[in-house]
């Protein structure tokens, strides 16, 4: 049940921030992310991830274009060279 909260909590923050910041929302979240990793506070460093994330998105999602697949595996923390499929092969 948490999980759920989180995930939505994560995605008003992330639209707030993008509604008032614009493409600025992604930079500010990642420097928050950095802070948080540096000091060891995993939980919210987490959260900022999240966010920075959820942030990127929604600003593809506005802009009506898609990151490269490499940067979006890359976010996604896929290791470059393993493939993602998201259906199924026939």
């Amino acid at each position: 049940m948490t999980g759920m909260n989180t995930d939505l909590d994560v995605l008003v923050f992330a639209t707030r921030l993008v509604d008032e910041l614009g493409e600025t929302a992604v930079r500010i979240s990642r420097v928050r992310l950095v802070e948080l990793t540096a000091a060891n506070h995993t939980r919210a460093a987490a959260f900022w991830r999240d966010v920075m994330r959820a942030s990127q998105r929604l600003l593809d999602e506005k802009s009506g274009t898609r990151m490269p697949p490499s940067i979006a595996a890359a976010q996604a923390g896929i290791p470059s060279g393993v493939v993602r499929v998201d259906r199924p092969i026939p």
